[in-house]
């Protein structure tokens, strides 16, 4: 694909339809920490992948926001110095993606779609001119880019993102020749998306929440400029994937490379549901949200964000995770990203030492998904290990309690991460601190394992998610045999119900 150039500018009035929602993530703070400030943008010590990310300008968008709120000369100064440097000097940045370039690629150029139309419409006149014609160079020249790059579906988050900018672009700058013809192709792949990138359970095709969202704030954005999109079934669908997944403390799982999710204005789901297309079984029932990913591994334009698991599970209860998983990276150039991240024994599920995980054979199902008034039953099994492994989970809604079975012929490693470490009781293994879980198993295992690693905690009452560590308890069995009843609590040690091992599955 060639570079379309932005040097050819046709003329331009001042009549932009300016529609647009303020792009998310732009608060005003540390707006004051960029004036003055001396930038390097061929530096490469941002990393690998976080280089591409810092030709997004998302970084400068404190002052766009500083300025709409005080009107201080000040931060149009500070944006129009820092982005006259990044425009002289883009042509000379090199990436170590290898044909990916970093200026001219679809997420750069629908990013700073949005940043730069943005800061052009509250900076105005603060700027000079020669600044604005550079800014509007950037956001013609990626829309042409775009137009090309873009004359044909692709799956994925990458595609899906752009071509919504596109068009939103499309509309603001409608008097161009050209806009025409971007909001042709912006419409066609826009459609295309909804109908084939869009899983018929709402979700996005990657199956992970937080580039689900970012595809969903592109289509939002996109329907602003274009009210039919929102009437379209998908569109709404995709709210009620999101809605499905949240918990009662207002967040959504970190699944597949995602951060962890506060969709703004999705209520937490009321029901079990089995999000079939998606591949993740929801359980509800006494304040528990519990989800189990049976769902196939996703490729990607670079690299998937799949995870090398299945049959693993997440658990919430009083607005914190009970059973917790490693779920996305700070950053996909941190050195635990495959070693930890994306690995197996990051997440609740069995771990078979010695076998390849291998994803070609995996070929997950769910064989079982009931909903009982006292009762939720999943059931599934895969190959990934290149012999069968079953998995069944029964969630009981009164007084709520899992009872975990799995059977693979193999010497296996039966994995659930904690908030805390854990320490024997009762028989079992209970978190140190609540509120936690009591993981009791039917039969012995042979060795007990832990360790620890990084995650992200959620926190409601800031609505945040800063990493900490989550702590594994590992049980270990030569017959690759397990039952396993998870007891949670609050404060004090739970009271094991009788008969809880009438749920266990004997095959």
């Amino acid at each position: 694909m060639r570079h379309i150039p932005d040097e050819d500018l046709p003329p331009l009035g001042r009549t932009w339809r300016w529609r647009e929602p303020v792009p998310a993530g732009m608060p005003a703070s540390g707006a004051d920490d960029l004036i003055g400030i001396e930038v390097d943008f061929l530096d490469k010590g941002h990393g690998r992948s976080r280089l591409y990310g810092f030709h997004y300008l998302r970084w400068m968008t404190p002052l766009i926001a500083a300025y709409a709120e005080t009107g201080a000369q000040r931060y149009a100064d500070a944006w129009e110095r820092l982005f006259r440097q990044w425009y002289a000097s883009r042509d000379q940045v090199k990436g170590d993606w290898p044909g990916l370039d970093v200026v001219w690629y679809s997420l750069g150029v629908c990013a700073r779609g949005m940043y730069v139309t943005h800061a052009l419409r509250v900076f105005g006149d603060a700027l000079g001119e020669a600044c604005r014609g550079e800014m509007l160079k950037t956001v013609i020249g990626g829309a042409r880019w775009s137009a090309e790059e873009h004359d044909a579906f692709r799956h994925g988050n990458w595609q899906f993102a752009t071509v919504c900018e596109l068009l939103h672009l499309a509309r603001v700058f409608a008097d161009l020749p050209e806009a025409g013809s971007w909001a042709e192709v912006a419409l066609a792949r826009i459609h295309e998306h909804l109908e084939r990138d869009v899983r018929d359970d709402g979700g996005h095709h990657e199956r992970s929440p937080g580039y689900h969202l970012m595809c969903l704030d592109a289509l939002k954005r996109a329907a602003a400029v274009e009210p039919s999109l929102a009437a379209h079934p998908r569109y709404r669908a995709m709210y009620g994937w999101l809605s499905a997944l949240t918990t009662s403390g207002g967040w959504v799982p970190h699944l597949q490379d995602s951060g962890v999710v506060w969709p703004e204005g999705v209520a937490a789901g009321e029901a079990s549901v089995n999000l079939e297309a998606s591949g993740y079984a929801v359980m509800r029932g006494s304040g528990f949200h519990t989800v189990v990913n049976y769902g196939p591994y996703v490729g990607h334009e670079l690299e998937p964000h799949s995870h090398h698991a299945v049959l693993d599970f997440v658990i919430e209860g009083w607005g914190v995770p009970l059973a917790w998983e490693g779920g996305g990276p700070p950053s996909y150039d941190d050195p635990a990203y495959y070693s930890w991240y994306q690995a197996t024994g990051a997440h609740n599920t069995v771990v078979v030492p010695g076998l390849a995980y291998a994803e070609e054979g995996r070929a997950a199902a769910c064989d079982l998904f009931r909903i009982n008034d006292d009762l939720v039953v999943f059931a599934g099994h895969h190959h990934a290990y290149g012999r069968r492994h079953d998995r069944r989970i029964v969630f009981v809604k009164d007084p709520g309690y899992w009872v975990i079975s799995d059977d693979i012929a193999a010497e296996a490693i039966w994995t659930l991460h904690g908030l805390s470490p854990w320490r024997p009781l009762a028989g079992g293994f209970i978190t140190e601190k609540g509120p936690g879980l009591l993981a009791v198993p039917l039969e012995p295992p042979v060795e007990v394992l832990h360790g620890s690693g990084p995650a992200r905690i959620p926190d409601p009452s800031t609505r945040t998610a800063e990493y900490g560590q989550i702590h594994s308890l590992g049980l270990r069995r030569t017959d690759g045999r397990f039952t396993v009843g998870l007891f949670p609590f609050r404060d004090e040690p739970p009271t094991i119900p009788d008969g809880w091992t009438a749920h266990a599955d004997r095959r």
